[in-house]
């Protein structure tokens, strides 16, 4: 037996142990989709199994976490299998398609051609699943021999996992009078079960007084000297405005000063031999003290062109590119300065779904990057009139305050949070949509 040979045998006996000491039909799955490759490669595995006597269902698809049911591939590999299983294919065989009829939908790139068959039959149980692998290259003789050996192991550990008769016992009990009276029983008594009316809606972590920086001149901002997220001190330069006609009008008001002084000069010094150079030094002298004004002004709004940081925090910014070269007027706000850690949560619910909510109801948040882990808040203020989503829906702003005080989570990160309201029986809760639909629909 030469060295290939004896690989390829450990190979198998280790491929098996792990079949053997599977926990799960998951988990079996898994070994069977992914482990294989080793053995005999392949660029996809389809594994499925009987979910009713006569439905087949693919159930694990190599290198997917879950089977995509709707998926293209997933259509096409089903088909092909339901059609080997009406041909009654009991053994393991190698076939070919045709590329046309490998096209999983329009636009997509076909399966490779070749195919193995790989029934998995328990000797006790008879057929328990079906695997099919595919590739590009034809398979060996000696790989399909040990494909056909690898189907009868794994025929033999789907059937110590799966008690082939656990349907029909379950049937038996179910169609029992009894059982049915207990059943039907709970089920009227768990509509009387008191129970929590909740809501959820879409939560974004906001932040909690922060400074809005808005914009203190007319004019066009020129260059935003900070990003998202970037931590700013005191009196750090946020943004330039367009400062060309700013610092235009402060030269000129500058030169019409110097012009003004240096009449006035000139009239105080002819005003000792004519009476109406005296006259002129009064107006001159209050000539200058306007245009002193206009130049103190024009000095005032070339120095706001520049937007300094009032505080220490975060900047948030929503779409810096779209503010650049975009017109300003007085007022218009352009980015806020928050604390990231003195945060607060809002929480958009559709009017649709709206519930009473109270102030201090408990509100459980998730979070889309820690979706295991729930951050308890409480209701701060909601408002009574819905706005305009940006999903082009209409909802109410609930502002929630984060129990949370350690470590904040950080301005910015979205998820769904969970308000409860009023106490109701179940009963109510199950069917509080259907009722208000009729209502609606007959007027009642």
């Amino acid at each position: 037996m030469s060295q290939d040979q004896l690989n390829s045998l450990a190979r198998i006996f280790t491929f098996e142990k792990k079949l053997r000491e599977a926990q799960s039909i998951v988990e079996l799955r898994y070994i069977v989709t992914n482990e294989l490759r080793s053995i005999s490669p392949f660029i996809y595995s389809f594994f499925g199994t009987w979910t009713k006597p006569k439905r087949f269902k693919i159930e694990a698809i190599s290198d997917i976490a879950v089977v995509e049911k709707t998926s293209p591939v997933t259509n096409l590999v089903q088909k092909i299998i339901q059609q080997k299983l009406k041909e009654a294919s009991t053994d393991t065989h190698v076939f070919t398609l045709e590329t046309e009829s490998l096209i999983p939908a329009k636009g997509e790139n076909p399966l490779p051609e070749q195919f193995i068959w790989v029934p998995c039959h328990s000797s006790q149980k008879g057929m328990q699943a079906v695997l099919v692998l595919n590739r590009n290259e034809s398979w060996t003789e000696q790989e399909t021999e040990y494909l056909r050996h690898i189907g009868s192991t794994i025929g033999h550990a789907m059937g110590s996992l799966v008690d082939k008769n656990i349907f029909e016992k379950m049937f038996t009990i179910i169609r029992s009078a009894l059982f049915q009276f207990i059943l039907f029983s709970g089920i009227i008594a768990s509509m009387f079960i008191p129970v929590s009316l909740s809501v959820i809606g879409q939560a974004e972590i906001i932040p909690n007084n922060p400074s809005i920086i808005n914009a203190p001149i007319d004019g066009v901002i020129e260059e935003i000297l900070v990003d998202n997220n970037d931590e700013v001190s005191k009196h750090t330069p946020l943004v330039n405005f367009e400062k060309t006609q700013l610092q235009n009008n402060f030269d000129l008001a500058q030169q019409e000063l110097k012009v003004i002084q240096t009449e006035l000069l000139q009239a105080q010094q002819s005003s000792f031999n004519s009476k109406e150079d005296k006259a002129l030094v009064s107006l001159l002298q209050s000539k200058i003290i306007l245009t002193q004004e206009t130049v103190n002004y024009q000095k005032l709004l070339l120095d706001k062109a520049t937007l300094l940081s009032p505080n220490d925090g975060t900047v948030v910014i929503k779409d810096k590119q779209a503010l650049m070269g975009r017109p300003f007027q007085i007022g218009e706000n352009i980015m806020v300065i928050a604390d990231p850690a003195d945060v607060q949560v809002e929480i958009l619910v559709p009017v649709k779904d709206s519930i009473t909510i109270k102030k201090g109801a408990k509100i459980n948040v998730f979070l889309d990057s820690d979706p295991l882990n729930v951050i308890k808040a409480s209701v701060v203020k909601f408002s009574y009139e819905p706005e305009l989503t940006a999903e082009n829906l209409l909802a109410y702003s609930v502002i929630a305050k984060l129990e949370q005080e350690d470590a904040p989570p950080r301005i910015g990160l979205r998820g769904s949070a969970k308000i409860f309201g009023d106490e109701v029986r179940l009963f109510f809760y199950l069917f509080r949509k259907p009722i208000i639909v009729v209502r609606q629909t007959l007027g009642l």
